[in-house]
Formats: C-alpha cells, sequence, structure tokens
C-alpha cells in the first residue's frame, strides 16, 4: 500500500496541464481573434470593413488587371476600386496562373488593364 505507482503523478501532471490549457484557452483564442481583425481590417486599408480601396490608375497589380477573378466593384467616378477579398490570376501567361492572388500583389509583367478601367490596348506583357 506504501508505494507510489509512478503512473499517478503522470495521471496527476496531465490531468492539471489539461486544465491549466482549458482556463487559458479563452484567453489565447479572444487574443487570436483580436489580432486577426486588426490584422484584417489593416489589409483592408482604407474604409475597413468596405474592404481595400485602391487607386484605379494603378498599373501592373493585380486588382487593375483584366484577368483577376476576385471580387471588386469601381466607384462612380472610376477613380477607385473596393475590393473585398482574394483573387484567382486567370492569365495563362503569368507564373500566378491559376493560383490565388491579393489585390495589391505586382508589380507583374504579364498585366492587361481591365476593360471596366477603358483597359483593352494598354498591356504589360514582356516579349520572350
Amino acid at each position: 500500500m506504501n508505494q507510489v505507482n509512478p503512473h499517478r503523478r503522470a495521471f496527476i501532471a496531465k490531468t492539471f496541464g489539461g486544465i491549466a490549457g482549458a482556463i487559458m484557452l479563452p484567453s489565447v483564442i479572444r487574443t487570436a481573434v483580436a489580432v486577426a481583425e486588426e490584422s484584417h481590417e489593416t489589409m483592408l486599408g482604407r474604409g475597413g470593413n468596405d474592404g481595400y480601396i485602391m487607386d484605379s490608375s494603378v498599373k501592373r497589380h493585380c486588382a487593375t488587371c483584366e484577368f483577376w477573378g476576385g471580387p471588386r466593384l469601381v466607384s462612380e467616378d472610376g477613380k477607385t476600386l473596393t475590393i473585398t477579398g482574394l483573387g484567382w490570376c486567370n492569365n495563362p501567361a503569368s507564373p500566378n496562373y491559376q493560383k490565388m492572388t491579393s489585390p495589391d500583389h505586382g508589380p507583374m509583367d504579364t498585366w492587361r488593364k481591365w476593360r471596366v478601367l477603358g483597359g483593352g490596348s494598354e498591356s504589360t506583357v514582356v516579349p520572350k
């Protein structure tokens, strides 16, 4: 009866570790969520939850490219874009073809101005 069971100490250590983890986990999750929200708003730039605001005259970046498949909206005056997420590159000539990219990714040599912004003839495709 007086013998100490070595497994008992391991059980107690695991139990207290689990309890401490259960107590601290909500605090860690709250901190992670707060940091994620802060970085998300930073990523969105001016406008916070409205989206990432970008000047429509920016060249050689994904948000203003004809081939970028992300959620974007042109302002009524045509001077700014509001982007609300990431998008797929649909340009077969791009090294990012079929990859998810951010709207401010660039500069890209295979960029072509988005038709909605008055594009069509303007292109920066570099000949090989």
